[in-house]
């Protein structure tokens, strides 16, 4: 691989403007077809085959006038009087009123206006409609005013009332910039009036508005980070050129792809991300290397020396991210693989940019890839190669050599402080809490949470995360025991008024109320009530109000007991039931996530094992490696847990759980950035190892211990300036405007931080002082089994050198000649 490419970096640079046009024209076109055939981004994290969704399956079977409450474009506007004050009070209710009408007249597509209007009239219809139905359909009064106060619209003090309604489009992702700023203006009328007037719901969420500062802040610090690593403000600049076009072009891409595929809005931010920060940092690692190589050797075969070593590392380094992405496949969540796939192309582009781009902008820029030096930064204290093609002399007062050699001195005290700090900073990460946006978890100071946290004061927490239980009552025993006392009060009632009675009828009947009745009886239910029936009444919906809030741990365990009730209720009466509704769907949805993640844990750090064992052959390093990723992947759970969830020291204003999606795509992606760091700091102290070996130096602790010390000291500074730089990118995007965003930011920066510089600068050279000779032992019988990867191109090095030499000699044996046959013409010459 690495002659190959050698050749495509030799032929990048030397046909430089071919490569710069072809990538400029696949931006283009992607661009143009993005933006011509893209459909649209969608907020559904929605997973076929759980509960929830079955559930749904079960509703549009039996109302399928009714839509999919997952595609549901629904508003809730919500209004509050000051304090003291009621909105049935003058001018509140004019005010309302106001808001309304505007509404009504500015915003296009209303529908389900059934809760639609001034919630002080609605209420009162609302409720003589519920109490009328219900005392119609046989039930207590008392019950039926019950039923009516738990689905009115208007707080019991009168200061806060609500709306709904929806919008007539496919999904809530769908909805237009019109409607959504026609409701913006109705908002901003009402609070104008004196009515503090919010909005939430699945139509009306916090838009992904991505703020161009986060991206420009990053390539800025990486700007910085590169003229310290270079000395040069063109070489610094090279690799922010490469990292931008490769972003840019996997970003359209994924655009484009949502013509084809249903995309979570999430989806690009993510690859963007992750995208920009190894679209600098490979093209860093191949940079770094021809800066060394074009001090020896004809800078069209720096370059090419450059892809085929560097590169080489950067094609496996780029692998690895990429499985780490692409097997989050098999967690089988769609919404997650698209994301996994989505990044993945990203890192793939961003690799292919690398190995061509790269080398045909040093072409472009010549003898000043390396010029406009910054004068007192450390890229201009690079010592000169020697001719034989050795790496440079290591400075005998670097820091990477100072801090090698500190560890050397003390390994089991670095050893024991890394994996007891970072070991502690894991902890919190113990009583972590996920969960999927919604307006209960936006930032505080957006309308959509005022709308949650007044909803939360009028009406209970409970009202935010309503169950829609659907019972099939098709397939119902009429002769179950279970229903025979309330069957028995239908057929009296029948023969007291002289009605025909219609047992499997009378049995549905009663298997919507015993449902009522059982699910009544857990402690955590507030209320529950029939709110719709079939046409052919043997399918009803109950609406089921929980006591604790959307995220409340309370609210998972009632679920969870209401499922195993409904098992019960199954077998006892032949029906079948469903709970969903947004809370269920998200639970179930944040259950399937947790289980998949001690399996997708398990597969990287195997894959992470095998991987380094093929490259490092050694039984110890992959065991170390992997041991290390675990601790820098808890800790960043830990801090994150800490700061965003717990709110420590009131950092974070709107402390709360976790997305969801978050811990698994962290590990993939944790997991990717690790082996590249390991890699290209591991395989100098290896290829010191190597080396050492073959100059016949017996492989004791001293060649252990100096190669370590040597690789560490050649390695560190790029594996630091990477770092560095991925941090960099991360963490500016914490200045983004939706939570979710933020803490992506905040984690995958606490994990690179943690992995790069306490487990491949720390826990990783110290275990490897301590090991000693065991370091790179391995089995003769596996190592003859293991393939060999020569990553960083030792095969082609030892090449070119062959041919250098052969060409020295070849150029001394002509000038030889022409001295012989110059003296033979002239004796007497010198």
């Amino acid at each position: 691989m690495a002659t190959v490419l050698f050749r495509l970096g030799r032929n990048c640079y030397r046909h430089k403007w071919l490569v710069i046009i072809a990538w400029a024209l696949v931006m283009a076109s992607m661009g143009g077809a993005a933006a011509t055939l893209q459909k649209g981004f969608s907020e559904n994290f929605a997973i076929p085959g759980t509960p929830s969704e079955e559930a749904v399956n079960l509703l549009l079977k039996n109302f399928p006038d009714q839509k999919n409450p997952v595609d549901d474009a629904g508003v809730t506007v919500v209004f509050a009087a000051p304090p003291g004050k009621r909105l049935a009070d003058e001018p509140y209710m004019s005010d309302v009123n106001q808001v309304i009408q505007q509404l009504e007249d500015t915003v296009p597509g209303i529908t389900d206006t059934l809760r639609f209007g001034n919630p002080v009239t609605v209420d009162e219809k609302l409720r003589d409609m519920v109490i009328s139905q219900s005392t119609e359909a046989g039930l207590p009064e008392s019950t039926a005013r019950a039923d009516a106060a738990n689905v009115s619209v208007l707080s019991p003090d009168g200061r806060i009332g609500y709306t709904t309604f929806s919008l007539d489009v496919p999904t809530a992702s769908e909805v237009t910039e019109e409607q959504r700023e026609a409701i913006q203006k109705a908002l901003d009328k009402g609070n104008e009036l004196g009515v503090q007037t919010e909005a939430g719901g699945a139509a009306f969420g916090e838009p992904i508005d991505i703020k161009s500062t986060s991206e420009v802040v990053g390539l800025g610090v990486a700007f910085i980070v590169l003229i310290f690593t270079f000395g040069s403000v063109v070489a610094a600049g090279l690799p922010l050129v490469s990292a931008v076009l490769g972003v840019g072009i996997g970003s359209t891409a994924i655009v484009l792809a949502t013509r084809f595929a249903a995309l979570n809005n999430t989806t690009p931010v993510l690859a963007v991300m992750l995208g920009l920060a190894v679209g600098i940092d490979y093209a860093l690692f191949i940079l770094s290397r021809y800066r060394t190589e074009y001090r020896r050797m004809p800078r069209d075969e720096a370059a090419g020396m450059a892809v085929g070593t560097a590169g080489s590392a950067v094609v496996f380094a780029g692998l690895t991210v990429i499985i780490a992405l692409v097997t989050l496949s098999i967690v089988r969540i769609p919404f997650l693989t698209y994301m996994g796939l989505a990044a993945a192309f990203t890192v793939l582009v961003a690799v292919m940019v690398a190995l061509t781009l790269i080398p045909a902008l040093l072409a472009v820029a010549g003898k000043y890839a390396f010029g406009v030096k910054i004068p007192g930064t450390g890229g201009n204290r690079l010592r000169r190669t020697v001719r034989d093609g050795a790496q440079p002399a290591p400075q005998r007062r670097s820091k990477g050599r100072a801090w090698a050699r500190f560890i050397h001195r003390y390994p089991a005290l670095v050893f024991t402080v890394v994996v007891l700090g970072l070991g502690a900073l894991t902890l919190p990460a113990g009583h972590l809490q996920l969960s999927l946006p919604s307006d209960n978890l936006s930032e505080k100071g957006t309308t959509q949470r005022a709308s949650a946290d007044l909803m939360r004061e009028g009406f209970g927490i409970g009202t935010s995360s309503p169950f829609l239980v659907v019972v099939d009552a098709h397939d119902v025993n009429p002769r179950a025991e279970a229903l025979e006392p309330l069957v028995k009060a239908q057929r009296e009632e029948a023969e007291r008024a002289g009605e025909p009675f219609d047992a499997k009828q009378a049995a549905a009947q009663a298997s919507f109320m015993y449902t009522v009745q059982n699910l009544s009886t857990n402690a955590d239910v507030k209320h529950v009530q029939i709110v719709d029936a079939s046409a052919d009444g043997q399918a009803a919906q109950l609406l089921l109000t929980p006591r604790t809030g959307p995220h409340d741990p309370a609210t998972t365990q009632l679920l969870g007991s209401l499922r195993a009730q409904e098992r019960h209720i199954q077998q006892a009466t032949g029906i079948t039931l469903g709970i969903t509704g947004l809370t269920p769907i998200q639970q179930d949805v944040t259950n399937k996530l947790s289980d998949a993640m001690p399996i997708y844990l398990a597969i990287v750090v195997g894959l992470a094992v095998l991987l380094l064992l093929i490259i490092f052959r050694s039984i110890m390093v992959p065991l170390v490696a992997g041991f290390g990723f675990l601790l820098s992947v808890g800790a960043a759970f830990g801090v994150t847990v800490l700061f965003w969830q717990d709110g420590l020291w009131g950092i974070v204003q709107t402390p709360g759980p976790l997305i969801s999606f978050m811990p698994i795509f962290l590990i993939g992606v944790t997991f990717g950035l690790a082996m590249d760091y390991q890699m290209f700091l591991v395989s100098r102290m290896r290829e010191q190892y190597v080396l050492g070996r073959k100059k016949g130096i017996a492989p004791g602790y001293n060649l252990v211990e100096s190669s370590i010390i040597e690789g560490f000291t050649l390695g560190s500074r790029v594996v630091t300036s990477a770092a560095l730089i991925m941090i960099a990118v991360f963490v500016a995007f914490i200045d983004q405007p939706l939570p979710f965003i933020k803490i992506f930011g905040f984690a995958l920066g606490a994990g690179v931080l943690f992995d790069a510089f306490f487990i491949r600068m720390g826990l990783v050279p110290a275990s490897m002082f301590l090991l000693g000779r065991a370091t790179w032992w391995i089995p003769r019988w596996l190592e003859r089994i293991l393939p060999t990867l020569d990553v960083e191109g030792a095969a082609l090095e030892a090449a070119w050198e062959r041919k250098h030499r052969a060409q020295e000699q070849h150029d001394q044996i002509v000038v030889d000649d022409l001295i012989d046959k110059a003296h033979a013409d002239n004796p007497t010459a010198t």
